[in-house]
């Protein structure tokens, strides 16, 4: 954990609802308080974090606790539920789901609920107002895996998965296993055309942008496009197991790179990814992310807490960053763990 605050800026990705990254990041901010008074956290959100409540589920969440000093980027419609003491610093141009992004200074402790800008490039750019503020601040964005393309552009990222996305603590150990591998995939050493299109295929040392009339068709104009002589498909945006589908319809598509713009794109299946394999298809990322640790989240909120030691056992025999169960950060041992 202390190494997280060397860091200029973390991405906390949380691999489904009630996975404990709300929780981590308020240990996170406690633990900054109590070792590094000194050090300003910036906090921000892809989506909405920090309510009493799941909107969709109604059930019990974790509220967001910062302590004085911190800075906040959330949506004016969200300012009356934070009940800390605010230095309104800027009103942004960029617009969050709840309207326009607020950066304000804490000037005291609370609650706060957080939404931030979805796109990465406006996410970007309160980071960049959040340095010109506090120049060494750690800039935190909060988001799930499903949107969190940001991630690639900080400085490190904290995977949180657990109990709550499977009963089965096989199924939680492939499914974890399987988003760490896309996750962590390779920077390509293929140089990159400047991207303006959908998608780009590579035969020799040309690439070739594939034009589709609708986005839906892009999957299978890419597939009829696609030549023995292909090496590689450049896609912007998400690999999903449908544009999947229209590749493998194609026989030429295979021993091919496969890259998209950082891991936190492609949006498959393990079966998915197995049939890639096969067809001795290699996944690549335009930027690759740095993840920093995984936190397992042993508390389920429709079941209790779930003994997770052999599973924590296998992962930590197998991955060569940290592993760390939210019950462990959060217990009596908790100085040795941090």
């Amino acid at each position: 954990m202390e190494r997280l605050f060397s860091l200029r800026s973390l991405s906390i990705i949380g691999m489904g609802k009630n996975t404990g990254k709300t929780s981590f990041l308020n240990l996170l901010l406690k633990e900054a308080g109590r070792r590094h008074p000194e050090k300003v956290m910036a906090v921000t959100s892809i989506g909405r974090d920090g309510e009493e409540r799941d909107l969709v589920t109604g059930t019990e969440k974790p509220r967001i606790y910062v302590l004085e000093g911190t800075l906040v980027a959330t949506s004016e419609e969200l300012m009356n539920k934070c009940d800390v003491t605010k230095e309104i610093i800027e009103i942004t141009g960029i617009r969050s789901s709840l309207g326009r992004v607020v950066i304000f200074r804490a000037l005291s402790d609370g609650f706060v609920e957080i939404a931030g800008p979805s796109r990465g490039s406006d996410l970007a750019h309160i980071e960049k107002k959040v340095k010109s503020i506090e120049k060494n601040c750690l800039f935190i964005v909060d988001g799930a895996l499903s949107r969190m393309s940001f991630s690639s552009k900080t400085d490190g990222a904290v995977l949180c998965t657990g109990a709550s996305i499977s009963h089965s603590q096989q199924q939680i150990y492939e499914k974890t296993k399987h988003a760490l591998s896309l996750l962590m995939l390779r920077e390509t050493d293929q140089e990159l055309p400047e991207a303006k299109g959908r998608a780009y295929l590579k035969t020799g040392e040309e690439w070739t942008e594939v034009k589709g009339d609708i986005a839906l068709s892009i999957g299978s104009e890419i597939s009829r496009q696609i030549k023995e002589s292909t090496s590689a498909v450049y896609i912007k945006g998400a690999v999903t197991d449908r544009l999947i589908r229209d590749f493998l319809s194609s026989r030429d598509f295979r021993n091919l790179a496969l890259i998209a713009g950082d891991g936190t794109q492609y949006l498959m299946s393990i079966e998915t990814l197995e049939k890639l394999n096969v067809r001795g298809i290699r996944l690549e990322a335009e930027n690759e992310i740095q993840v920093k640790m995984l936190m397992v989240n042993p508390f389920d909120p429709n079941g209790g807490e779930t003994d997770l030691k052999d599973l924590m056992l296998k992962l930590r025999s197998e991955l060569e960053i940290p592993v760390y169960s939210l019950a462990e950060l959060k217990g009596e041992k908790r100085n040795d763990v941090f």
